[in-house]
């Protein structure tokens, strides 16, 4: 099924090992800086999609500035 082995045991156990980062290991990356990362990935992406969708909608794709609708209706 899905190309997986029928049994467990073939699979080797060591291949992944998830293990929480302790503060006694080597210098990680700030919380506020992974945080920052996240929001900046998500506003890619969300920026990406309208794009996609503006296109596909046949819009113009410089177009999707929220202010820019905001000047006009006012």
């Amino acid at each position: 099924m899905l190309g997986l082995p029928a049994d467990d045991t073939a699979t080797d156990p060591h291949r992944y090992i998830w293990r929480p980062v302790s503060t006694k290991d080597p210098p990680r990356t700030p919380l506020q800086v992974r945080l920052l990362r996240g929001v900046a990935n998500r506003h890619r992406t969300r920026a990406r999609l309208d794009e996609l969708r503006a296109r596909a909608d046949g819009r113009p794709v410089l177009d999707l500035s929220a202010t820019t609708a905001l000047r006009e209706a006012a």
